[in-house]
């Protein structure tokens, strides 16, 4: 009984490592199952043909209201069809795929509805809503669309390269803010800022979440966001909406060549070294410096390269993607911790956290 249950329990681990189910599409029955276990179908295929089905279906079905529409009731096809002024036939394929994604869950009289661990995510009603960065994410289809000229020709997107009007600002720091909001208490509480701290600088901080963090977590505490003009516009809605507005300011800029103000008691570099080169990130780190009191840590979070001979996991799509929209790359904790000590800081503490996996936190001091 116990080797039956062992191989029972190999088999269902088996299933959900490969093919569809990695794309969130559940297998229907116990064949398929024993077929993805065996190899005996061609999982590749799935993964490039049925991947760009579901992928698609998430982020359109955001951008139309089917999402919201099923958070609020359930509803036949036709009924979503007829309120968000789509077309029944497409919208019923649409649904359907969501289902077989596990995204949707069908009733009784062909209606469809939320499913509880979706609507976590996907409901506007929820603490843990991301649907604007889902939404975001439909933009993404054009830029890996450029993949091959990247591998062929390491010819990049260049991303945040936008006019300060372009709606392209909206959808992405709105996003970026919604994913930000999930760890940013995590985050306040793993940067030691000194305890009289009164001035933090974010680079690149944008939406402003984790400043606004640092603040409800140090009385007295004020931070200065310096980012790109369209970024700042909508991070500064943001902050005036959390009602922080007296205590978290934007300035805007480009952080190679933007006045940084100061001297601060901390600073923030989050997800931004990824989009830059190691020359880049040297000439950031130093800038940094230079607006720091002696003893001020600056605090790098990222997305960090794999050590050399460990097995590629999630991170790696995100390696691809910042090198395909930046041109830049993901790098080993121990190049960005060389970089940041010869930049004008003391010794790199590594900290990982829980609540943004795959991410690291380094922490260096600004030496005297």
């Amino acid at each position: 009984m116990r080797g039956r249950a062992r191989r029972f329990s190999t088999l269902r681990r088996a299933s959900t490592s490969v093919g569809f189910v990695r794309l969130g599409v559940r297998y229907d029955g116990v064949i398929e199952r024993l077929a993805a276990t065996l190899n005996l179908a061609p999982f590749p295929v799935g993964l490039s043909m049925f991947g760009m089905a579901v992928a698609r279906s998430v982020q359109i079905a955001q951008r139309v209201g089917v999402f919201a529409e099923l958070a609020r009731t359930d509803a036949t096809a036709s009924d979503v069809a007829r309120r968000l002024g789509l077309r029944e036939q497409g919208t019923r394929r649409l649904l359907d795929v969501l289902v077989a994604a596990g995204h949707l869950r069908l009733k009784r009289g062909e209606r469809y509805e939320l499913a509880p661990r979706a609507a976590k995510w996907l409901d506007p009603g929820s603490g843990r809503y991301v649907g604007d960065f889902i939404a975001d994410t439909a933009g993404f289809w054009d830029w890996w669309g450029e993949l091959e000229p990247l591998i062929r020709e390491g010819r990049s997107v260049e991303m945040h390269d936008r006019p300060s009007d372009d709606p392209f600002w909206r959808t992405y720091i709105l996003g970026q803010y919604e994913l930000a909001r999930l760890a940013s208490k995590a985050v306040a509480r793993a940067v030691r800022l000194p305890r009289d701290a009164t001035s933090v600088l974010d680079i690149a901080g944008g939406h402003g979440e984790y400043a606004m963090a640092l603040c409800r977590r140090h009385d007295g505490l004020r931070a200065t966001v310096v980012d790109l003009p369209g970024s700042a516009a909508i991070g500064r809605e943001i902050v005036t909406n959390a009602g922080m507005s007296g205590r978290v300011q934007h300035v805007e800029g480009d952080m190679f060549t933007a006045h940084l103000g100061g001297p601060h008691d901390g600073a923030l570099a989050f997800n931004i070294v990824h989009h830059l080169s190691p020359e880049q990130a040297r000439r950031l780190f130093a800038r940094v410096a230079a607006s720091l009191r002696p003893g001020a840590p600056l605090c790098v979070l990222d997305l960090y390269d794999r050590p050399a001979g460990k097995r590629p996991a999630a991170g790696s799509y995100l390696g691809l993607f910042f090198h395909l929209t930046s041109g830049a790359d993901t790098y080993a904790k121990a190049d960005v911790a060389e970089w940041i000590t010869r930049s004008g800081f003391g010794p790199v503490k590594a900290r990982n956290l829980g609540q943004a996996p795959g991410q690291a936190l380094l922490r260096a001091e600004r030496t005297a």
